[in-house]
């Protein structure tokens, strides 16, 4: 009996893991390997066949694996390989000295993305994205050993697979499993860029295979790297731990996991600079450190347990419980003997304004009793020195209930998530920042903020399974509260706070009229509450904090496509349309040094996507893909940063993306070149309105090539060696500009990485 149950677990567990990727719909019989203990045993098991998965019927998804990844590269970096992508962040440890953003994805920024890991969200519940939000960009929240790949899924999905944030769509980050044979494994790789910088990668991992009896599978790794960026003053080092057991039980019929991962990075982060500057000193410039830097300490822990189980032939159940910890502390420097008298509060290089600013505070002021000039000479020296701290900590639970019917897969789940936030920041005139408040704060908040989800979607199918209906929706109330304390920008403390209750419907339609075709339709409602800066101009103005107005940005998202998937070849074409509304706009008080938020007009989104693979022959084949994106305003809306117009183009959307590469395989031998397209994107001023400067279209090209050597010997079974050029025509271009109106008006922005080239070892036991 018990010979004839595990077959069924192992097949409906297929099915629970990725429900995603495929339905009940026939049961045939196909020859196995069940591993119990030392004992393989030969049966017959119950295969699926699985047609119109959802991730097809609803939206355009690319699944990216990581494993060829370049030295140089990151958990973003991966991204260009995806249609619509627009990567800004660089290299090693998520130096990105763009913005808080590190890639725009059909238009959308990443912090209107929904970021997860084994579906689990990682997104910055505060203020949307991960890896470098609110100006900290030195934060790695995974690396590329924690993961095995991603999925990106573009505009609406169904209830399960949106994240949190989800208006333009969802990326899944994977992370690496245990696997069934035993190996241990030890690399190196790095690299060198042309003039300064490159990057050195130290790693270990030792997988235990399916232990006896137990039948336990355990894999985990340490890795070190030490990046020192192409741009002068610039590294990172990142220690990256990681961890991954399954556990079955019940005769296979249940299965205990569990992923954790963690990482602390010490980086001297970059910031944009004159565009003058850099035509005057190389695209390597960055501030010398006698001027100005900002030292990074940044700790990205992520634990998720998961529990899955089969109850009967009609019922499967399932449960992961998570636990994050984001924090970063960043301690900057701005040298007082480089403060303007003509522009108070700059300091000013070479003619042109550091990024990082200097406050003349009063001595003491009105709630702080820090005395800068009596400690440090003058109000300029005793803020030289900046420490900028916050700390997220989340904990949540995603029960769900799986309900197989003769024509349907029923699933019923949610996501219940507290999330915690404390942020400080604080001025003083040596590195050993004290953070008091009343003393030298300028501002210390604290803040929470609940998810409270639920959803229904359902899998229907139809005409012998060539025809899936998708109908699902999603409940979810965001309650937010805000805790300020006086400070240097707030003359009066507070307590602020909110609900919002929204809806999320969608609808997907697939048909595949013949086996390697498929149709698809979707539509379906995304919203993102305000960030956490939305709820600050409510306090500190006067004693009683005012009521807060501003609405979730809202998002309407249309997809249809066809697909063509056949051993000669495979085909997409994709049409997307995003109505957006009560779009965010950011407003910065340079007299109290905070930031508004308040929703600032309509815009349409929409493009198309293509798609070609060509398998040559065995060994040889091509791939390439196109994506055009418009964006523009539909609506006339005057705020506090400015008017927008009908017409108007969104800044940082290329007008389109594309890739192209070619591949050859054969006998453990691999050599590869990529090309990756950026179109011209229109830029924004610091007021957040669109200008009409550009930044010029550009491209990079990227080869890769591997050999894989077998050992005939006891001690190693096999040797990787592999070889990566990057950027290899060395193109010097812009990857992000913005123009600046305070104190005078110029241009700053940060060019892409130069010509990197690097190889890597690896040795398999």
């Amino acid at each position: 009996m018990i010979m004839k149950i595990i077959p069924i677990a192992v097949s409906l567990i297929c099915v629970q893991d990725s429900y995603a990727e495929g339905a009940i719909t026939a049961a045939t019989q196909s020859t196995n390997k069940l591993e119990q203990g030392k004992k393989n045993i030969v049966t017959t098991i119950a295969s699926i066949n699985k047609a119109a998965p959802p991730e097809k019927a609803v939206t355009s998804v690319n699944n990216v694996s990581s494993s060829s990844a370049s030295p140089n590269g990151s958990i973003q970096s991966i991204l260009r390989k995806v249609p619509g992508m627009n990567v800004l962040s660089s290299g090693p440890g998520n130096l990105s000295t763009a913005t808080s953003s590190q890639f725009t994805f059909q238009g959308f920024k990443s912090s209107q993305i929904a970021q997860n890991y084994d579906g689990v969200p990682i997104t910055n519940p505060f203020d949307g994205g991960t890896g470098g939000t609110n100006n900290n960009h030195a934060y790695t929240p995974l690396t590329l050993g924690q993961i095995s790949g991603v999925k990106v899924y573009s505009g609406a999905n169904t209830p399960s697979q949106n994240g949190i944030n989800s208006l333009g769509g969802t990326i899944d980050y994977l992370s690496k499993k245990p696997t069934n044979k035993f190996y241990a494994e030890i690399s190196t790789e790095g690299g060198k860029y042309s003039g300064l910088g490159g990057s050195t990668t130290e790693s270990a991992t030792i997988n235990s295979g399916v232990l006896p009896l137990a039948g336990t599978k355990i894999i985990a790794s340490y890795s070190y790297t030490d990046a020192p960026s192409f741009m002068r003053n610039v590294y990172a080092r990142i220690n990256s731990y990681y961890l991954s057991a399954v556990q079955p039980y019940n005769n296979g019929l249940s299965q205990f996991s569990f992923v954790a991962a963690y990482n602390n990075e010490n980086a001297r982060m970059p910031y944009q600079v004159p565009i003058p500057l850099l035509n005057k000193y190389g695209n390597n410039f960055q501030w010398p450190s006698s001027v100005t830097y900002g030292n990074v300490h940044s700790h990205a822990l992520t634990l998720i347990a998961g529990w899955k189980s089969i109850w009967n032939r009609y019922l499967t159940g399932a449960t992961k419980v998570y636990y994050e910890q984001q924090d970063n502390n960043r301690t900057s420097y701005a040298n007082e003997a480089y403060a303007s008298a003509q522009y108070p509060g700059y300091l000013i290089y070479d003619g042109y304004p550091v990024r990082n600013v200097i406050e003349g505070f009063d001595t003491p002021s009105s709630v702080n009793s820090y005395d800068p000039v009596a400690q440090f000479g003058s109000a300029y020296a005793g803020s030289q020195y900046h420490n900028y701290v916050d700390n997220i900590t989340i904990l949540g639970a995603m029960p769900s209930i799986g309900i197989f019917l003769p024509h349907n897969y029923v699933k019923i789940g949610g996501n219940l998530m507290r999330s915690t936030y404390s942020i400080y920041e604080n001025w003083y005139g040596n590195y050993n920042v004290p953070n008091i408040i009343g003393y030298n704060d300028a501002f210390h908040e604290l803040a929470t903020r609940d998810f409270y989800s639920a959803y229904a979607e359902d899998n229907i199918s139809l005409l012998e399974n060539k025809l899936h209906i998708y109908p699902g929706i999603k409940a979810t109330i965001v309650d937010t509260n805000l805790t300020a304390q006086t400070g240097y920008y707030y003359q009066h403390g507070g307590e602020n706070g909110n609900s919002y209750t929204f809806l999320e419907p969608s609808l997907g339609v697939s048909y595949s009229p013949l086996n390697p075709v498929n149709i698809y339709f979707s539509v379906g409602q995304s919203f993102k509450a305000p960030n956490i800066s939305a709820y600050y101009s409510g306090i500190g103005s006067s004693p009683i904090p005012s009521a807060i107005i501003t609405q979730p940005e809202q998002v309407i998202s249309y997809n249809m496509g066809a697909r063509y998937k056949s051993p000669i070849g495979g085909l997409t074409v994709s049409y997307f349309r995003r109505n957006f509304s009560k779009i965010f706009s950011d407003f910065y008080n340079g007299e109290t040094g905070q930031t508004f938020v308040y929703n600032n007009g309509t815009a349409l989104y929409q493009g198309v996507t293509l798609g070609l693979s060509i398998p040559i022959n065995q060994s040889v084949s091509l791939n390439g893909s196109y994506s055009y994106t418009s964006a523009k305003y539909t609506s006339l809306s005057v705020g506090a940063n400015g008017t927008t117009y009908p017409g108007q183009s969104r800044p940082y959307v290329p007008q389109y993306t594309a890739t192209a590469g070619v591949s050859y395989k054969s006998n453990g031998f691999n050599i590869s070149l990529f090309g990756d397209f950026v179109g011209r994107q229109y830029v924004e001023n610091s007021s957040g309105q669109t200008i009409g400067d550009t930044i010029p279209a550009y491209q990079t090209l990227n080869i890769s090539a591997g050999y894989m050597l077998k050992l005939q010997n006891n001690f190693a079974k096999r040797v990787d060696i592999s070889a990566y050029v990057d950027n290899l025509t060395n193109n010097q271009y812009l990857a992000y500009e913005q123009e600046y109106l305070s104190p005078f008006t110029y241009m700053r922005g940060t060019v892409g990485d130069p010509i990197y080239v690097g190889a890597r070892v690896a040795i398999k036991f």
